[in-house]
């Protein structure tokens, strides 16, 4: 593992840990988001939490290279609790994070690799439920936001049917925490798709079921 930039980490193949500060014995549980392009929600998340440890991770260098500017000159200085990791995203969170280490997830507006044979590149499969059920703390938030109906359902699909989680009102971002994506399709008012479930408290016990309305939280923003 090398700090490429100020706050950058980056995992290389032959890497088998990833040994933070904030993943040390004892330490808060993180909240990560995974794919978080400019870094434009989970900085402002930071600047506003500042005892909070978050992670982000990415892969593109040159949004990394703005993340890194962000965490840097924060609005009331630099963010000593963020850092962003750029590493293949399913690799990290199965292989290299330890258990009941998070306490929140943002999942928002993934690739959705929309082509059938391209589904399995997919980050949120079925198995990721078994994943998340060991890297959260009890309580812990998976948060889904994205544009693509299909890919929605299927997130949707996975976690609803798991009695390890129960679904809980979604997070529906200020403009500060909105992220680049996000706000292009409601400048074009396109439905955005969201949605969030909690791990139960108890790993023994299948959730109490609740009554949910409808399937779909959408935000749209009226031409």
């Amino acid at each position: 593992m090398n700090e490429i930039l100020p706050h950058i980490l980056e995992l290389k193949d032959d890497d088998k840990t990833f040994e933070h500060p904030f993943l040390a014995p004892g330490a808060k549980p993180i909240e990560l988001e995974i794919g978080c392009g400019n870094g434009r929600f989970i900085a402002a998340r930071a600047t506003k939490n500042p005892d909070q440890p978050y992670l982000a991770v990415e892969r593109m260098m040159e949004r990394l290279r703005r993340c890194s500017r962000k965490a840097v000159n924060g609005e009331n200085g630099e963010l000593k609790n963020l850092d962003f990791v750029r590493v293949e995203a399913g690799r990290f969170v199965r292989e290299m994070l330890p258990d009941h280490c998070v306490k929140a997830m943002y999942l928002f507006f993934p690739d959705p690799w929309p082509k059938r044979r391209h589904h399995k590149n997919r980050f949120f499969q079925r198995e990721m439920c078994d994943v998340l059920t060991r890297i959260f703390v009890p309580g812990g938030i998976m948060y889904i936001s994205t544009d693509h109906e299909e890919y929605y359902k299927e997130m949707y699909k996975y976690l609803s049917e798991d009695n390890r989680f129960t679904e809980i009102a979604p997070l529906i971002r200020e403009e500060d925490e909105q992220t680049d994506f996000e706000r292009l399709f409601l400048s074009k008012g396109d439905p955005i798709y969201h949605c969030a479930f909690q791990l139960c408290n108890s790993r023994m016990q299948p959730c109490a079921l609740i009554f949910i309305p409808t399937l779909f939280r959408l935000t749209k923003r009226q031409k």
